[in-house]
């Protein structure tokens, strides 16, 4: 049953963000780094993770950029069974990986040097609750990361993609802070 309420609610959910136009992506994605870059927790992280978007998604291009300029060391995941987070280089070092999601080569980053673990991780969704919960693609990799993680967990989404009561199995995890273009809703 439950996987039913979350399929029908990533599916209405993913249908009013594909509609977006890029501009109301950039403005809204605008509007949420600099909502992201004030939190405390954030601005005195020194690792940060960051995801590379897809689609419609809350576009960070520009949030690593800045992360970056800050002085911060940014991760950003490879999945392959699992997601493991390794040092960002370039944009233009970037590849399709699994899913279609772009990603560092792995071989461009030296297996001798792990990249540090971070200290806040900035993750995407499909939709989140006010419960603090979040509704991903239904694969599972980011709720299995962050069950082993002591990351603070930022989880960024557009505004519409909050919902009051989201369905939830046991294994899904739980944001710190969940940040949209209109608000910060945070357990603390």
């Amino acid at each position: 049953m439950v996987h039913q309420l979350k399929a029908a609610l990533r599916k209405k959910i993913l249908a009013k963000r594909d509609a977006l136009s890029p501009e109301e992506v950039q403005s809204m994605s605008d509007s949420i780094m600099e909502r992201l870059f004030s939190r405390p927790r954030f601005a005195e992280a020194k690792t940060v993770a960051f995801y590379i978007r897809k689609g419609n998604e809350v576009d960070t291009e520009r949030m690593i950029g800045y992360a970056i300029k800050a002085g911060k060391q940014v991760v950003v995941p490879v999945t392959d069974h699992k997601i493991t987070f390794v040092r960002f280089r370039s944009f233009t070092e970037l590849v399709k990986g699994k899913f279609g999601i772009m990603e560092p080569s792995v071989r461009e980053n030296d297996p001798k040097t792990p990249a540090p673990e971070p200290e806040v991780v900035v993750i995407p969704g499909v939709s989140f609750g006010l419960c603090m919960h979040r509704l991903g693609y239904g694969k599972g990799y980011y709720d299995s990361y962050l069950s082993s993680c002591g990351a603070y967990r930022i989880g960024i989404c557009f505004d519409f993609q909050v919902v009051e009561k989201l369905p939830r199995h046991e294994k899904d995890e739980r944001m710190d802070e969940i940040i949209t273009e209109k608000r910060v809703i945070s357990l603390i």
